[in-house]
This record gives structure tokens, sequence and C-alpha cells, in this order.
């Protein structure tokens, strides 16, 4: 979805517009907010990074929220279901990859300030990835529900996902893009279908994304729905979710020592944001890896994994707190 002013589409919303760029001749597409006039000035740019297989508009519900701290820009990765940024990547995605493709966006952008990196799911593994490669652009990261490495709890766990993880991880892209390409109108149609049921009423199937879809507002919900119908006319671009979720699997589970690596690497302040109802994070690994230096944890209760849209109040009430203890 595209609006040159989102108060078209919600009162809510307006301010917002949409803007075209290009990354290396890659047409991107982004949603700019202008700070609200009781931001600092030159306060930092907050750059949203949603769920690799998602869009810039995944978590405008907290947009206007996050317009008191600075400017606001949510991106559309490359070749997701519902945006409009290219895809460049022959071989499908991966996090690294859409690391550089972050990292090359905030290169080109004719920015004043440094940015906040703001990553939810695997976004928050692209988003971390993505600061380790441009420490002196960026101010700090929040990393909501992300998708990093779990603790292992044995040695057969282990070596579980170093034999049959590996084999599962690079059997199953290839035969899930063929699945999905088949397949891919029925499974819009079944999600659409899902996400309906799951909003009429709150509390209903939090299981199906890890939240209560319910709690988000309905001018979110409809956007989703018009999303899975836009994403119709290109049930090719399903293809690429296979290798987006065999890329944080990997990083998760398998290949955890370059990850953490990376991790480890950070120089910027780290907030650590999830909520105590998602059942799609492991709260022990999340405390574990806030333990680093200038890492903040900050669970949030009674919400999901969608918590940047179920309480974006919440969530930027917390960022607001740690942005005031850094400027402090």
């Amino acid at each position: 979805m595209r609006y040159d002013d989102w108060g078209a589409r919600s009162q809510q919303w307006a301010g917002l517009c949409s803007v075209s760029t290009s990354v290396c001749r890659v047409p991107v597409h982004y949603v700019r907010a202008e700070p609200a006039s009781a931001a600092v000035p030159k306060a930092p740019v907050h750059l949203l990074v949603p769920p690799m297989t998602g869009s810039a508009s995944m978590w405008i519900d907290l947009v206007p929220y996050l317009r008191r701290f600075g400017p606001v820009i949510s991106v559309d990765l490359p070749g997701s279901i519902a945006g409009h940024t290219g895809a460049p990547y022959r071989r499908g995605r991966r996090a690294d990859l859409d690391a550089r493709f972050v990292s090359a966006f905030v290169e080109q952008l004719p920015l004043e300030s440094r940015v906040v990196l703001h990553g939810w799911s695997m976004g928050g593994l692209v988003a971390a990835l993505a600061a380790g490669r441009m420490p002196e652009q960026t101010r700090g990261v929040v990393l909501v529900a992300p998708a990093l490495p779990w603790r292992r709890t044995s040695l057969a766990e282990a070596l579980g996902w170093q034999t049959l993880g590996r084999l599962l991880v690079a059997a199953g892209p290839p035969v899930t893009r063929i699945a999905l390409r088949l397949a891919g109108q029925r499974i819009l149609d079944a999600k659409g279908a899902a996400i309906a049921d799951a909003t009429a009423a709150p509390g209903g199937r939090p299981g199906l994304v890890g939240g209560d879809p319910g709690r988000v507002s309905r001018a979110q919900v409809d956007l989703w729905l018009d999303g899975l119908e836009a994403a119709r006319e290109h049930p090719e671009r399903l293809a690429g979710t296979a290798t987006a979720f065999a890329s944080a699997i990997k990083a998760m589970f398998i290949e955890q020592r370059p990850t953490n690596e990376a991790l480890d690497s950070l120089r910027v302040p780290v907030l650590v944001l999830w909520g105590t109802d998602d059942p799609l994070v492991d709260a022990a690994s999340l405390m574990q890896h806030a333990r680093r230096p200038g890492w903040t944890p900050r669970p949030i209760h009674r919400v999901g994994h969608l918590l940047p849209i179920e309480a974006p109040d919440l969530c930027a009430q917390a960022v607001g707190q740690w942005l005031a203890d850094l400027a402090a």
C-alpha cells in the first residue's frame, strides 16, 4: 500500500507519507513521518525494520507514537509479500543480505543525525546485523521480540540441530518454494480467513501469530487483509519466505557462533523488548543476550508477539524511557 498521506487511509496515520527511492538501482518504498513538535532538535531518526516476510506498513500503528522522539522511517524489505521494494536476490533472501540492504539504504538517505534501528521478530536479527555494519551512523538498536540464537539446554539438542536440523534447512526451502508456488493462492486465502476469525474478539487464537490480533486496531487489520489481497496478484513472492525462514532458523539454532560474534561486536546501546505472553520467543535466551554490556532487557507484561501493534503505547513508552536514560 502507498499513500501520499496515509491520513487518507486512517486519521490516526495523518502526516505519514509514502516515499519511493532506489538502492543500487533497486526500487525501494518506505513510509516517512516528520517528528512531532515536542521532539528535541536533531533527534535520531527511528528506522523500523519489519519481519523479513513483512512490509513497512506492518507496524505503522507504532509510527505516530515514535514521532514524539524524532523522525520515523519504516522501510519495505526486498521482495516482501505485500511490499513495493524490488527483489534483487537470485537465491532468495537471507538475514545478512537484508542487513546489507538496510545499511545501503541508510547510506543514501539525506539524514542530519544518526539512526535508532528498530527490528521486529526476524527483522530484529536484520537490524542487529545492520547496526554492526554501520556503527558510526547508529545511535542505538531496539530489538522487539527478536529472532536471536536460543540457548541450548543439552548436548543432544545441539547435536540434533547440527545433523537433522542442517538437513531440514538444506532440503526445506526448495521443496517449500515449489509447494508455495503451487498452492500460494489457497495459502493466502486461508491466512486471510484466519486473521478475520482471530480478530473477531480479543483473546482469540493467539497461537496464530504469537499474539492477540483482537487487540490490534481495526485499521491495521484491514491493512493486513488488503495486503494479502494485493499479494494474490504476485503469489510467486511467497517462495521467498522459505529462504527467509531458513536463514533465521540457521542463525537461531544451527550457526549460532557467527551470529553471537556479530552481536558481541555491537558497540551501541541495545534495548530488548518482548511480551511475556509471546510463545515465539525464549525469554531466558533474551535475558542471556541482554547480559552484554550496554544491553537493556525490558519484558512487557500480558502482550504477545504483536507487541508493536498490540500495545504501541507501551512499546513507545519503553523506548522513550530508554532514550531518556541514554541522554542522562
